[in-house]
C-alpha cells in the first residue's frame, strides 16, 4: 500500500514572494535528504513550458494527448487535461516517493493545510481565511497564530519537517 504524501499550499497575491520562499524551503529540505514535489498553478496559463517550432511542442500542437520530452537528468510530460486540481495531478502525475509535496496557488483548493505569504509593502489583509484552510501565514509583519518569518525559511522547513513529513513519528 503506498504511503499518503503530505501535501501542504502556500497562497498569497501575485508577486508576493510565494515562488521564491518554496524555492528556498525545497533547497532546506532536499538538503536535509527529503524528496520534494512541487505543483505550481498558472491560471492564466501564461508560463512558458516548451519553445514553439521544438519538436516537443508541435508534436503537442499537432494533437498528441501526452508528449515526454527525455533530456538527461530530466523528463518533462505535456498532458491534456482541462478538468483537474491538486488532488488529480497529485495522484496522476506525481511519484510515489516523495516525503512531501508543496502546491503554490490554487487558494480554492479545500484538501490541504494553506498558508499564506502577506508582506508589509502589500497593504492588504489576507486574502483565505480558516475556514478555507488557512493554517499560517508567511510574513515580515502581520500578526497571526501561527506565523513564520517570510526571511527564515528555515523556520518553516523545521514546522513542515516536523509536521507534515515526519508527523507520523510525533503521534
Amino acid at each position: 500500500m503506498d504511503k499518503k504524501i503530505p501535501v501542504i499550499s502556500i497562497v498569497g497575491i501575485h508577486n508576493s514572494g510565494k515562488t521564491t520562499f518554496i524555492e528556498s524551503v525545497i533547497g532546506i529540505l532536499s538538503e536535509r535528504g527529503y524528496r520534494v514535489g512541487a505543483v505550481k498553478h498558472d491560471p492564466k496559463g501564461k508560463a512558458k513550458t516548451d519553445t514553439p517550432g521544438k519538436d516537443s511542442y508541435r508534436m503537442f500542437h499537432a494533437g498528441a494527448e501526452q508528449v515526454i520530452l527525455a533530456s538527461p537528468g530530466r523528463i518533462t510530460s505535456y498532458i491534456r487535461d482541462d478538468d483537474y486540481d491538486p488532488s488529480d495531478i497529485i495522484e496522476k502525475y506525481m511519484i510515489r516517493d516523495l516525503d512531501i509535496v508543496i502546491i503554490e496557488g490554487f487558494k480554492g483548493y479545500k484538501n490541504t493545510d494553506k498558508f499564506e505569504v502577506i508582506r508589509k509593502e502589500e497593504n492588504r489583509e489576507l486574502v483565505i481565511s480558516e475556514k478555507d484552510g488557512l493554517k499560517g501565514v508567511i510574513t515580515d509583519y502581520y500578526r497571526y497564530p501561527l506565523r513564520f518569518d517570510i526571511n527564515r525559511p528555515e523556520e518553516f522547513a523545521d514546522y513542515v519537517e516536523k509536521h507534515y513529513i515526519n508527523a507520523e513519528k510525533h503521534l
